[in-house]
């Protein structure tokens, strides 16, 4: 079965975007690149919401360097009741029961799977136990307002650690995953 991994830099106050989706807060510097080419070598497929999905492929297309190659050659999936469409090179568009999809998605043979962004469809992953493991980076900021990552959900989900990664620029990478997973 392949890992659906989230993985997602958020601040100290939980915000994955700031107000008018600004992410210039983020701290990117070689060691997190490094980290992401370790994490994310055995990744094979993205998953996305509707909204992330526009936000990379307004982006990422005309980007150079191994993360642009990695996200522009890898395949992505996005999920939407209101796209026609899915240009981005190697997306597939699905429009219906997303739990279901990423139920058989996970059972393909492939590598990990990875969320990034997509607060809507992470609730809706986490609603349906499918989430296998939390990566979050955690940025030395607060920013007071934006867009929570965990927006809440029915359930309380007890999480056991795996790793914790300290980066000189601040950044600090959790591991997590659902006890039931373990």
């Amino acid at each position: 079965m392949r890992k659906l991994i989230i993985w997602d830099m958020v601040t100290v106050d939980g915000f994955f975007e700031g107000p008018d989706r600004d992410i210039s807060w983020f701290v990117f510097e070689e060691e997190l690149e490094n980290y992401i080419r370790e994490t994310q070598e055995n990744a094979d497929t993205l998953i996305f919401g509707r909204v992330t999905y526009e936000l990379m492929t307004a982006y990422w297309p005309s980007e150079q360097g191994w993360i642009a190659d990695f996200m522009n050659k890898i395949e992505k999936v996005v999920f939407s009741r209101t796209l026609k469409s899915a240009d981005w090179n190697n997306t597939k568009l699905f429009n219906g029961n997303v739990a279901e999809e990423v139920s058989k998605l996970k059972t393909t043979d492939g590598g990990d799977i990875f969320v990034f962004g997509s607060a809507d469809l992470t609730a809706t992953l986490m609603e349906h136990g499918l989430i296998d493991e939390y990566h979050l980076g955690i940025n030395p900021v607060i920013l007071g307002k934006g867009t929570p990552l965990f927006k809440g959900g029915p359930n309380r989900i007890p999480l056991k650690h795996l790793e914790t990664k300290t980066l000189k620029s601040g950044v600090v990478i959790l591991h997590y995953a659902p006890e039931s997973r373990q």
